[in-house]
């Protein structure tokens, strides 16, 4: 039994049951079990459609989260949680901010570039449906980062990590790992989000890269957290469609689209997210002088 549950050289269990359970345990279970439940069986607790119902269940996701994450970390992973990537450094800090301004930036290069061609027209919105635009944009702000950064968690440090690691001890070359290991953490990001439409499941696919790559390149979460907050933020507040006026707050409201195909990239965040992907590399070189895959990320011994 121990053989099954642990490798000869592991103290946590098997790399594979920590890919295989990782989702079920530290997503659904704390997200649309526990946090989900509790929202609806408590009066006093918003729920709805809201803003401050999207705080209360992001609140409390987060909440049971870091309680399993640390019987996880203790008791399946046997490691501190100081190496899940996650810091109160201001290094990290300005990376997380870095990873943000880069899909804002994203999002700017689409916009100009609908706007040079004459199909798309941005619009000062500073608009809020439910009371002060300022505190609304806090409650979105704070319940899109606590989203954000337990995704990133779940996918990009526990499974890639862990698959990773696992790979790592079958004899494949590093290269092989980490490639093994961010399809992984990718198929179960799409799967999660429980999309079928092809250009959907394509700008799942396109951020699950990205997040990936940004964790392998820096064996951190900072950058990855940045980024999948302003692909929420930007695609939801900061630049609102049209066609969403009214159902939550807006700083800038956009109508129009781009001809042909563009247009119809347009609708998605792949290509922003591409964009935002190349101005980290190049924030990466620029801050740390190289360009790297692999830091800490996988561990010699393993399944």
């Amino acid at each position: 039994m121990r053989l099954i549950l642990r490798g000869s050289n592991d103290s946590g269990i098997r790399a594979t049951w920590r890919v295989l359970l990782a989702m079920p345990v530290l997503w659904v279970l704390t997200g649309g079990v526990l946090a989900g439940n509790l929202q609806t069986a408590v009066p006093w607790i918003p729920s709805g459609q809201a803003p401050m119902a999207g705080l209360a269940q992001s609140v409390l996701h987060a909440g049971f989260f870091l309680v399993a994450l640390a019987v996880w970390a203790r008791y399946l992973d046997a490691r501190p949680l100081s190496e899940y990537g996650v810091s109160a450094t201001p290094a990290w800090t300005l990376d997380l901010a870095a990873g943000f301004g880069a899909v804002v930036v994203g999002f700017v290069v689409w916009l100009g570039l609908g706007a040079a061609l004459g199909g798309v027209t941005v619009t000062t919105a500073l608009s809020s449906p439910q009371g002060s635009l300022g505190t609304e944009l806090v409650v979105a702000a704070v319940a899109l980062l606590l989203h954000a950064a337990v995704q990133q968690l779940v996918f990009f440090r526990v499974i890639l990590g862990s698959a990773a690691e696992g790979l790592g001890s079958r004899d494949l070359s590093r290269t092989w790992a980490f490639a093994g290991a961010l399809v992984v953490a990718v198929v179960l990001f799409v799967a999660m989000h429980g999309s079928v439409t092809p250009l959907r499941v394509l700008d799942l696919v396109v951020a699950g890269c990205v997040f990936g790559l940004l964790a392998l390149h820096t064996g951190e979460l900072a950058l990855g957290t940045g980024a999948h907050f302003g692909a929420l933020a930007a695609g939801s507040v900061l630049f609102s469609p049209a066609a969403n006026a009214g159902s939550g707050p807006a700083v800038f409201q956009m109508t129009g689209s781009l001809p042909g195909l563009l247009g119809t990239a347009n609708e998605y965040g792949f290509p922003k997210m591409v964009v935002a992907y190349l101005a980290l590399l190049a924030w990466l070189q620029w801050r740390r002088g190289e360009i790297t895959v692999g830091n800490g990320t996988v561990q010699p011994a393993g399944d």
